[in-house]
């Protein structure tokens, strides 16, 4: 039989404290700042009502500060895209400012022949199923109108892509609305895929080189997008827009966005519509 002789207890090293978190002004600017260069989206207004949401991210994510958030975002695609899902904004139903969209169908099918559509932000998708609707409604044959919708937002998008819908972003639909084109399981709203031919939805960044790699467009939407950004952004944004439209095409554009002066379009005003022309 053999014992082993029990060691005696050797003093072990005090366990490395755990780096103490640093959430101060200086690196939350800088990661604002980052933020606004990536998506356009200008922060700084709302950086009180962010700092918390922010600081909570860190911490789900095992980050020690914005510092480390700010080094981690830049490197890692996944985590730069949580971070733009939780400070974006995606509020919008179907029918919004109907007088654009059904003015957008009716010129399409004044000039007849086939026609892309993008929407940019499209959100979880109400605008561009909108679109759909109404350009079927108006006697569009499946497939001739093609509609892109395109959010920086990944989890906008995935819903977009499901197609499954509250009673409240429904409000501005009658039942038989409804009925066509949804169908109604456990008080939800599924859209009917047979319905919407022709639509399709991407994650992508307006302000990415794959954006412009996009195919020309007769009419882009971009609605409530401008208002976020500063007036570099948005000039940024029209000059894109202008090189990803035919010639003639139109920008609708949101009746809180400030569009900046520019040669690239014409303001054109009808009543209460009022969209820009490519020059």
């Amino acid at each position: 039989m053999f014992f082993f002789r029990k060691k005696s207890k050797e003093p072990q090293d005090a366990p490395a404290s755990s780096p103490k978190p640093v959430f101060d002004e200086r690196n939350l600017e800088a990661l604002l700042h980052y933020v606004e260069h990536y998506s356009g989206v200008n922060l700084t207004p709302k950086k009180e009502v962010l700092k918390q949401r922010l600081i909570l991210f860190c911490e789900n994510n095992g980050l020690i500060g914005f510092d480390d958030l700010f080094t981690k975002i830049q490197a890692d695609a996944s985590l730069r895209q949580n971070l733009i899902n939780l400070i974006t904004v995606n509020e919008t139903y179907f029918y919004r400012e109907t007088i654009q969209l059904e003015a957008a169908v009716a010129w399409l099918k004044e000039r007849g022949g086939k026609a892309r559509v993008l929407s940019a932000p499209c959100a979880s998708g109400e605008e561009v199923y909108s679109l759909s609707m109404l350009a079927s409604q108006s006697g569009f044959a499946p497939y001739t109108l093609s509609i892109l919708g395109i959010d920086i937002n990944s989890e906008a998008i995935q819903k977009a892509q499901k197609g499954i819908f509250s009673e409240r972003s429904l409000h501005r639909l009658d039942e038989e609305l409804k009925s066509t084109y949804f169908m109604k399981i456990a008080g939800e709203y599924t859209i009917v895929r047979s319905r919407f031919a022709g639509v399709d939805f991407q994650v992508l960044n307006i302000f990415d080189d794959a954006f412009l790699r996009l195919e020309p467009f007769d009419i882009i939407f971009s609605r409530n997008m401008m208002i976020y950004f500063d007036d570099v952004f948005k000039q940024k944004t029209v000059e894109r827009f202008h090189k990803l439209l035919k010639n003639g095409g139109r920008l609708y554009t949101g009746h809180a966005d400030l569009v900046p002066s520019t040669p690239l379009f014409t303001k054109v005003t009808q009543g209460r519509l009022s969209y820009y022309e490519k020059v």
